[in-house]
């Protein structure tokens, strides 16, 4: 099934606890993410409309999906993700945060769904390390609301996603499917109980 710049697909793969189905979301053209995506998010526009695309597809999709595969490399320049090589260093680190930032209400929408986990895969060392870092600074910062008392509960969440919903990495898609897909559903797994009360919340929120 396609989207506008998305290719959407499914297969089963065997866990300990029994058979999974993963969503593969391919692109079908060359996206580079850049300062139009960077200065919407500084202006507060935290949309994405690849992000409500995955999530429609996540809904209304035949088979309950238990894990959502992001490939950033569909098998050609063509057809891949990434940010726009013009980015200055700093401007790379900044549309890693903020990134970050806007998919966490994303993670949220999927979890609602009761898809409990999401990779990414075949990412460049600049995207994985702008990502990390990204990843580390809101980390910082949810804890340091935690720890102050001005959280409103939503930090406790975003916190728990960070350290525990999203993997990122550089590895192949194929090598990944193979040799690390089958021990990310034991994860999820041992923490099935937190997962099915944090559904339950999300859903109750709205």
């Amino acid at each position: 099934m396609a989207g506008s710049a998305l290719e959407f697909s499914d297969f089963e793969v065997a866990a300990s606890t029994g058979a999974r189905r993963a969503l593969v979301v391919t692109p079908t053209e060359r996206i580079r993410v850049g300062r139009v995506r960077l200065d919407a998010t500084r202006s507060g526009d935290r949309g994405s409309t690849v992000d409500d695309e995955i999530v429609r597809q996540v809904a209304s999709w035949p088979r309950k999906v238990d894990v959502v595969l992001l490939r950033s490399w569909g098998g050609s320049e063509d057809r891949s993700w990434g940010f726009d090589p013009a980015l200055a260093d700093a401007e790379v680190d900044e549309l890693g945060y903020q990134m970050m930032r806007d998919q966490l209400a994303f993670f949220r929408r999927i979890i609602a769904l009761g898809t409990y986990a999401l990779a990414a895969t075949d990412l460049s060392a600049r995207e994985f390390d702008a990502m990390l870092r990204g990843t580390l600074r809101l980390t910082r910062e949810l804890t340091a609301r935690i720890t102050a008392g001005a959280s409103d509960g939503t930090d406790e969440v975003d916190r728990w996603i960070l350290d525990h919903f999203s993997l990122w990495t550089t590895r192949p898609y194929d090598e990944f499917v193979i040799q690390t897909l089958p021990s990310l559903f034991s994860l999820v797994d041992r923490h099935a109980e937190k997962l099915a009360d944090l559904k339950a919340k999300l859903v109750a929120a709205g």
